[in-house]
């Protein structure tokens, strides 16, 4: 029977799929088709539970031509007709085109109502065909003795069950269809729908409402009203008690299957989603397919990643401009309310540097091709004092600041200190900066208590380091011209690194010097590369 239909839906769909925007909506069509005519499955189940009780074989073919022809092509064809809205919107999306998307969605919200209500009028019309054939008259002797207002009775009310308990399935079957479209549609085109104003809890009191007043009618009609009417069908008072019992527990199951699917299906989704983004997957967004509760949670699920996205945006943007240590060190300390984020004394090694003849160097060159080389520049030595532990603070033109031990602890700062500037001047002098042009830095390096922390004004902050271990660095980069060196090293830096001398690193000693602003003398080392 499934393969029947599915041929069915296929042979309707046969005209659409000639043009190449309409083929995009064939499998929706289809798959729509084939969630409507699943109604002469229902069907199947109460004539053989009929059949089953009744022992009446003799109707089974003339069943099987009115299922065929109402509940399979009729239906069917009417199920094409609903969805059309639908597909045109898709052959919209398909092309681009934004034209016909307005009809489609306005369908698409609807489609359980109205596929709920066209499945009603098919209940009624095969209901008519069936009573109208004598299709369920098992004896038609008897039924000359029933008085004729008794049956127009009995076939309104058994028109009206049969065709409340189709109805009562199309509504789930077009919603879990509706659903899945609009998962696919999101996931192919990237259409974002809005929830609705629909409750989960209203949609299961209805049901369960309908289910057990058409239930307990008809078992109260059967025991009283209708027993004449249910001996001319072949059954009993029991019988068909138990047929009634049977037919509300098949619609019961089948609602509970889509409810359930409803349900589960877009929860699944939101696990995984929900487990995407604690993976760092911020891009992560879900189809709002549902127009109820679920509907609502994917909907407000989106809008928290999209800010979870926009803040990643700004943290990158920021970490452009600022090092991406002192980033996740400012935003743990404020996440964590710790007192430290307004600043703190450490006992750092700081850096300063500089391009010597930088300004010969930039009036050969054109504005962008000075900007293009200092970042080829800050792109080669950042690497030395990011993997020695430092972290870079700032830059000024073509001068950075950097500090050790103050971003992360290191015990080992100003030997860590020391190797990065090793290391920054021999990739200095191997690399050809622009192709073609060699670059010469100068480095003052300097150890001493400084307070790192946010510094600034309400709308701008930055991290930096204070105090005197900063400014004598900066003082010990610019003296590098005065001693004709390219590294400038204190004697209390020189103090701390045993482990590059015993490791055989040259300090030579360059005598005492006075500082400018300074009343104590220093003594100043250098390393000879």
């Amino acid at each position: 029977m499934i393969q029947d239909m599915s041929n069915i839906a296929q042979s309707i769909l046969r005209p659409t799929t000639e043009s190449t925007d309409q083929s995009a909506s064939a499998p929706f069509v289809a798959r729509y088709v084939v969630a409507m005519i699943g109604m002469a499955i229902i069907d199947v189940c109460f004539s053989g539970a009929y059949v089953l009780i009744s022992g009446n074989t003799s109707l089974i073919w003339r069943a099987a031509l009115v299922n065929i022809a109402i509940l399979v092509g009729l239906n069917a064809i009417g199920a094409w007709f609903l969805f059309r809205p639908i597909s045109k919107m898709i052959a919209g999306l398909h092309t681009n085109s934004s034209q016909r998307l307005s009809p489609g969605l306005r369908r698409l919200r609807q489609l359980a109502l109205v596929s709920s209500i066209w499945a009603f009028c098919v209940g009624l019309i095969y209901s008519v065909a069936a009573f109208g054939l004598g299709i369920f008259n098992t004896y038609p002797e008897l039924s000359a003795q029933v008085p004729t207002i008794l049956k127009i009775y009995g076939s309104l009310w058994f028109s009206f069950a049969y065709a409340a308990h189709f109805a009562i399935y199309a509504f789930f079957a077009a919603a879990a269809c509706s659903e899945t479209i609009k998962h696919d549609i999101h996931k192919k085109w990237g259409f974002n729908f809005r929830p609705g104003r629909a409750r989960i809890g209203h949609r299961l009191a209805v049901v369960i409402l309908a289910l057990t007043l058409i239930s307990s009618m008809a078992i109260l009609l059967d025991l009283t009203v209708f027993r004449d009417i249910r001996a001319t069908q072949g059954l009993s008072v029991e019988q068909a008690v138990i047929l009634d019992v049977i037919a509300t527990e098949t619609a019961a199951v089948l609602c509970l299957y889509f409810i359930n699917r409803t349900l589960t299906s877009p929860i699944s989704r939101l696990t995984e989603a929900v487990r995407d983004i604690g993976q760092g997957k911020i891009d992560t967004r879900i189809a709002v397919t549902s127009d109820d509760e679920a509907g609502k949670l994917a909907f407000e699920f989106n809008r928290m990643a999209e800010g979870l996205s926009e803040k990643d945006r700004m943290r990158r943007a920021f970490e452009r401009y600022v090092s991406q240590d002192v980033v996740n060190l400012a935003m743990e300390r404020e996440r964590n309310d710790d007192p430290r984020a307004s600043g703190e004394l450490r006992y750092a090694t700081v850096m300063f540097t500089d391009i010597s003849g930088f300004t010969r160097m930039a009036e050969q060159l054109e504005p962008a091709e000075v900007i293009s080389l200092l970042n080829e520049y800050f792109d080669l030595v950042n690497a030395p004092i990011r993997d020695h532990g430092g972290a870079v603070l700032n830059y000024v033109g073509d001068a950075l600041h950097a500090a050790f031990n103050v971003v992360h602890d290191d015990p080992d700062h100003a030997a860590n200190a020391v190797r990065a500037a090793i290391a920054m001047q021999n990739l200095g002098r191997k690399h050809l900066f622009a192709g073609h042009q060699k670059i010469e830095t100068r480095i003052g390096i300097h150890t001493g208590p400084v307070v790192a922390g946010p510094v600034g004004s309400r709308d701008r902050v930055d991290f930096t380091i204070q105090g005197d271990a900063a400014n004598l660095a900066s003082r010990l980069e610019n003296m590098n011209k005065e001693t004709g060196t390219e590294i400038l090293i204190s004697e209390t830096t020189r103090a701390l690194c045993h482990e590059l001398e015993d490791a055989g690193v040259d300090f030579r000693a360059l005598g005492t010097f006075d500082i400018r602003g300074r009343q104590q003398t220093i003594d100043l080392f250098t390393i000879d590369i």
